[in-house]
């Protein structure tokens, strides 16, 4: 990674991605030439995940992060390509530890039917292109045990059957984001998309969805650069759902 990536790190905040959002400014000056700046915590105390749910984690030990960059050659229109370079950049840093994992649309990551990791990106936009980006990060790794909920979790631990340095994940991780970010920088986004679809949990294989008016049976065929879901029913009928208008029942 080199100097491309800076990284700070604390031991308790209320958010990462909070913290990130409200220091860019300060962050940027100590990153200097960097590309990507991180932000890891050991605990966070109102840690978010997608649809305002709640992340919680055992402190100490999992991957809380959150990453800052400024994408400003990324028109606004093609902003899920970040999420996309996220999540595969996760299912890279696993198959380093030997881990196979796949995406669950948007950017949740799977291992079988348990979830991994979750991420949340958030985005500050100017005349038409991305000019800031934070992206958080919430990868379940030495913790074995978690509070009931209606996604079952499982960390890398419980699948690799031992424990992690978390700092060394944390890195693996951030030169696999570099990696995919700057080949986005070098406008090669056919290749993120085309990758991310290949390991989307339902690519090409019917699965069960609940769109809020039927359960129906449907596989994933595409996603749009605005990162809508294209699925086609047993019917041959293609459907496409933005975020939060349909759901993969596992």
């Amino acid at each position: 990674m080199g100097s491309n990536v800076f990284i700070k790190t604390l031991d308790s905040i209320d958010s990462t991605n909070r913290y990130v959002r409200d220091e860019a400014a300060s962050l940027w000056n100590e990153a200097g030439a960097a590309k990507v700046v991180a932000l890891s915590a050991l605990s966070q105390t109102s840690g978010r995940g997608q649809r305002g749910n709640v992340w919680l984690s055992e402190g100490g030990k999992n991957l809380l992060l959150s990453i800052l960059v400024r994408p400003c050659w990324l028109g606004v229109k093609e902003q899920f390509l970040l999420s996309q370079a996220i999540s595969l950049a996760l299912l890279r840093a696993m198959e380093h530890y030997g881990l196979h994992a796949e995406i669950k649309w948007p950017n949740d990551i799977y291992v079988g039917n348990r979830k991994l990791a979750g991420v949340l990106v958030e985005l500050d936009c100017m005349s038409g292109t991305v000019e800031k980006a934070v992206i958080g990060v919430g990868l379940n790794v030495n913790q074995s045990s978690f509070p009931a909920m209606d996604r079952i979790p499982v960390s890398m631990a419980m699948i690799g059957g031992g424990g992690y340095s978390v700092d060394d994940v944390r890195d693996k991780l951030l030169e696999s984001f570099l990696y995919y970010y700057e080949i986005l920088e070098r406008g090669e986004k056919a290749s993120i998309e085309n990758e991310y679809k290949r390991h989307l949990k339902g690519y090409m294989l019917p699965m069960s969805y609940n769109d809020g008016n039927s359960v129906f049976e449907a596989a994933v065929v595409d996603v749009e650069p605005c990162g809508r879901l294209c699925l086609r029913d047993a019917a041959g009928t293609l459907r496409c759902y933005g975020f939060k208008e349909v759901e993969l029942l596992l």
